[in-house]
């Protein structure tokens, strides 16, 4: 039963102490556990606290441990690596529930959204990993992030193979065209492909006749019409010799780009360490993504930045 349909189906009941199933998912170590029937609030679980959730037009209450409570209040506070995991946890946990309680917004710290909060609380300390301080300042008059060479290092960002491939992810996320991409040097990692944009018509019988040829088999466009300027033709090459179906393109648009994908080179980051005998942690894929963020893109366009969800709990195995 969906989030919904729970809260237009209950029952108030008032109970002494949790109920058996929301005590088990605590002993779980369950870092979201909803809570569907009132209780005395002198018996919430030791080290967890209740909130109260909004959901559409009502309200629920779920339980969270208080460190995670201190995480997502005070960001950037506390032991980065234990805020990662308990973050992703949490957030993990409240997806599995209901997805869509990941709503925009806030309102107050008591009802607050805090899924949406968990999320930005998990990208500050991403960067709490990533960076020991802002640096020198820019000629913009921006601090320049101090990136921490340990954890750097840990996640291979000083390897040319990896490094060049976060360019590469800069590049895409940015749709930077080919000149553009000539600062990030990183174009032979990436497939070029010419986009053609045009008004397409469908050839008439006596057009296609005249643009194409028997090749014995099937239809094949003539030589002088397979580089005509400003037109390209498609046929669809058939055995049948009557079957004469084809279409004209007439170019207005052709630019490059690179039929490239940021999942493809994530992949090939992981596949990468894998082969060099690392296991990849828990969120090392968010902490390359957020380094490209900071590295590469929040400076030349900030709503480009890579989106970044914590990792589910099956992630991590």
């Amino acid at each position: 039963m969906n989030l919904e349909s729970m809260l237009k189906n209950k029952t108030r009941v008032i109970r002494r102490t949790p109920s058996n199933e929301a005590l088990e998912k605590v002993k779980q170590g369950n870092k979201f556990v909803v809570v569907d029937e009132d209780f005395d609030g002198a018996y919430v679980p030791r080290n967890y606290t209740l909130i109260t959730m909004n959901y559409k037009q009502d309200k629920f209450r779920a339980l969270v441990p208080q460190s995670l409570l201190f995480f997502m209040a005070n960001p950037g506070e506390g032991n980065a690596d234990d805020a990662l995991d308990q973050i992703a946890d949490f957030y993990g946990d409240a997806g599995e529930f209901e997805e869509d309680q990941i709503q925009d917004g806030r309102t107050s710290v008591q009802e607050a959204n805090w899924t949406t909060c968990g999320r930005e609380a998990y990208k500050t300390y991403l960067i709490n990993k990533l960076v020991k301080g802002t640096g020198r300042i820019g000629g913009d008059g921006e601090p320049i992030p101090e990136f921490n060479d340990e954890t750097l290092r840990e996640l291979d960002l000083f390897d040319d193979y990896v490094l060049y491939r976060t360019r590469a992810m800069a590049a895409i996320a940015l749709n930077l065209d080919i000149n553009q991409i000539k600062e990030f040097g990183v174009g032979d990692v990436l497939k070029h492909i010419t986009i053609r944009q045009g008004k397409t018509e469908k050839l008439t019988r006596e057009e296609f006749k005249k643009v194409t040829c028997w090749a014995g088999s099937h239809y094949e466009i003539k030589p002088e019409y397979k580089n005509e300027e400003g037109v390209y033709y498609k046929i669809d090459k058939r055995h049948d010799p009557g079957y004469m179906s084809g279409e004209k393109v007439t170019i207005h648009e052709e630019r490059d780009t690179f039929d490239v994908k940021i999942s493809q080179m994530q992949n090939e980051i992981r596949q990468y360490r894998e082969g060099k005998g690392k296991k990849p942690g828990r969120h090392d894929e968010a902490l390359i993504a957020q380094y490209v963020n900071l590295r590469h893109i929040a400076k030349q366009n900030s709503r480009a930045q890579l989106d970044i969800q914590p990792p589910k709990k099956e992630e991590s195995k």
